[in-house]
């Protein structure tokens, strides 16, 4: 007979026979003993009622051993531990021991170790250990030894239920993100549910303690019995039987186990006989390939000194190819050393080989390179591009444009940085020269500007001060001339306000603030303006986006824009204030849907005096466009004809001077 069916039909007899007998312990104090009804596979009431489980045959059989006679009580585990407390039942079957629980109950020997586990689904790759679990939704059984383990930590948000597979149930729909309890009775309910595929246990087993029966200290003399049960089914193998009924290996029969033995000895002989014949073959075969073997790596020893050669070669047209490049190049190895540079770097920084495999920070790149900005690429934090600096070198200024890069392998891990930097002071000088060229062609322009715009309010005032004499007596004539020539005058003395603004803007004092602020109060400022057009303004600017500029020039940028766009919209058009972070940059997009410009307008735009409205005088955009150029800040514009307008502003979000070094960005404009 299968040793299997054998074993079951032996455990059937000693549940039967460890029913309480009332006849053989006659006299004899029945002990009540809690245990959890829903705590498989320790303890559990089975579909058709029977309270079974690997606690309630060990009590089963130290109840054969000791002749003490035990009623069960199964019920919700916190039910069991509230009603120990209060004396309705004498003791508890299985408890796992804590510093706190041994100051309120009395232990008895351990007959079982109980081992806690974190479960979640397998889709999470957050959570792999306890401290994963703050900020989370833990589910745990009431009156369970999880809550000592996750009571302390205040960031978890415990979901007491009643038993571990409620708690499987809520792990496995989402609604909590992890659950701790027992680790065999996780894994049981999850196979019962066939939730295994979705569910795994992270991280080690947590707190691995003794587990036995517990009473309150007064009834610490029962535990005297209970122990020399424990001892005795532990003695006589009766615990192992047990155990390894409810949590051991499968046990097989002989004639199981002699298939097995024989398949693997035939697995053996087949093994041993082919290598056996192997080695036969091999042996005849090694002669013929040594042979063969020894052709080819010659033929390949030939191969790599010619690729060597090649190699070589393309090393030296390399190094050639650099050292004829315009600009200065120099390497750096992962560990911060100079790996190579060409020969404009070495004129330029004027250098020697020695500082080949040195630390970078020997050499005069750090003079104009801040160490941070090499670091942070080390790390593929940042990647800097066209950075111009001042540096003295032997007391002479000179003007310095270098890009940092990281140097990557295929892998696409950072093994060093690649320095690209060249002497700009000539260029500076041209464009400083074409500059001053341009400032002089703008001052014409500019002059023509202010006669045209000084000659009409002049004329108005000339043609009435003629008519003065002929007409003094004239009331209407007086009224007329005196509004006349202050709305003329106050024209003149507005034009002068602008043209100093423009010719000596102030400067700026940046600072750090919200933008959201400074928008609103100037839509509230031209409240009345969008109002009466019935044009729909919105704004699409976060809470906390900060720009780097001075608050007074930004407003009257921002003021500028916004008011051109108003007069350049229909009635019942659409204005949007946008503005984003970018890195260390702000974007300002201001967008209308009116009438739009032509291309040959946006060139001249700009420009002062160069405008099409008929009341207006044209410094507005020139203005704002320096005051841009004040604050670090450059402008875009794209319009296309009955369309639309955007102008794009970039602003700094901090301060541009770092590490003792003045960066000088290149604006295009």
């Amino acid at each position: 007979m299968d040793r299997r069916i054998v074993f079951l039909f032996l455990s059937f007899l000693i549940i039967l026979s460890t029913t309480p007998s009332y006849a053989d312990n006659e006299g004899k104090k029945t002990i009540r003993i809690a245990g959890d009804r829903n705590f498989p596979p320790y303890e559990y009431l089975s579909k058709t009622g029977v309270y079974s489980g690997f606690n309630v045959d060990v009590m089963n059989a130290i109840s054969i051993q000791t002749g003490i006679k035990f009623e069960f009580v199964p019920m919700p585990w916190n039910q069991a531990i509230q009603a120990l407390n209060d004396g309705k039942v004498d003791a508890i079957q299985g408890m796992k021991y804590s510093a706190a629980r041994d100051k309120i109950y009395d232990f008895s020997k351990s007959y079982f170790t109980s081992v806690q586990a974190i479960f979640v689904r397998k889709d999470n790759v957050r959570i792999r250990a306890l401290q994963d679990l703050k900020n989370t939704r833990v589910a745990v059984q009431k009156g369970d030894i999880a809550q000592e383990l996750l009571k302390e930590d205040r960031g978890i948000k415990l979901v007491e239920v009643n038993n571990q597979q409620e708690a499987i149930s809520l792990l496995s729909a989402g609604e909590v993100d992890a659950f701790v309890g027992n680790q065999i009775t996780g894994q049981y309910f999850a196979q019962l549910m066939d939730k295994q595929d979705n569910i795994k246990i992270v991280g080690e087993p947590l707190h691995p303690e003794a587990y036995g029966v517990v009473v309150l200290p007064k009834n610490k003399q029962l535990l005297t019995t209970i122990n020399e049960g424990i001892d005795a089914i532990k003695k006589d193998g009766t615990y192992d039987k047990i155990q390894r009924k409810w949590f051991g290996e499968e046990i097989l029969s002989w004639s199981t186990y002699l298939e097995k033995w024989l398949f693997w000895i035939k697995i053996a002989v087949l093994i041993a006989g082919s290598l056996f014949i192997g080695i036969l073959w091999w042996n005849r075969q090694l002669k013929r390939e040594v042979g063969k073997r020894t052709l080819e790596i010659e033929k390949i020893n030939k191969q790599l000194q010619e690729k060597m050669l090649l190699l070589q070669e393309n090393l030296s047209f390399q190094q050639q190819l650099v050292d004829s490049a315009y600009s200065c190049f120099m390497t750096l190895d992962q560990n911060g050393n100079i790996a190579m540079y060409n020969q404009k770097a070495q004129e330029l920084l004027q250098m020697d080989t020695a500082l080949i495999g040195q630390s970078y920070q020997m050499s005069p790149i750090v003079q104009f390179i801040p160490t941070k900005q090499i670091e942070q690429t080390f790390h593929q934090v940042d990647v800097y591009l066209q950075q111009e600096v001042k540096w003295r070198r032997n007391g002479e200024k000179r003007m310095i444009s270098y890009s940092l890069f990281p140097h990557k392998n295929q892998a696409g891990e950072s093994i060093g940085v690649i320095l690209n930097f060249s002497d700009i002071t000539g260029r500076k000088e041209l464009e400083r020269q074409m500059a001053e060229s341009n400032r002089l062609r703008a001052l014409g322009q500019l002059v023509l500007g202010i006669a045209h715009e000084i000659r009409n309010p002049l004329t108005s005032i000339l043609t009435y001060a003629q008519l003065l004499p002929k007409k003094m007596d004239n009331k209407e004539f007086c009224q007329l001339f005196s509004e006349q020539i202050t709305v003329e005058i106050t024209r003149l003395n507005d034009l002068v306000g602008d043209l100093l603004n423009f010719a000596h803007p102030r400067r700026s004092t940046p600072t750090s603030f919200r933008l959201l602020g400074l928008v609103e109060s100037i839509l509230l400022l031209l409240k009345q303006q969008y109002t009466q057009k019935e044009l729909i303004v919105s704004t699409e600017i976060p809470p906390d986006c900060e720009v780097f500029a001075d608050r007074q020039q930004l407003q009257q940028i921002l003021l500028n824009m916004i008011i051109n766009a108003i007069q350049a919209l229909s009635a019942g058009g659409h204005l949007i204030i946008r503005a984003k972070s970018e890195g260390s940059r702000v974007l300002i997009e201001i967008e209308d849907d009116g009438c739009g410009m032509e291309e040959a307008d946006m060139e001249k735009i700009f420009e002062p005096f160069y405008t099409k409205k008929n009341d207006g005088v044209g410094l507005g955009l020139a203005i704002s466009y320096q005051l841009i150029k004040e604050n670090n800040g450059t402008i875009q514009v794209k319009s296309q004809l009955d369309e639309g307008t955007t102008f794009s502003l970039f602003f700094p979000n901090t301060s541009t001077k770092k590490d003792g070094i003045t960066h000088v960005s290149s604006h295009d404009y």
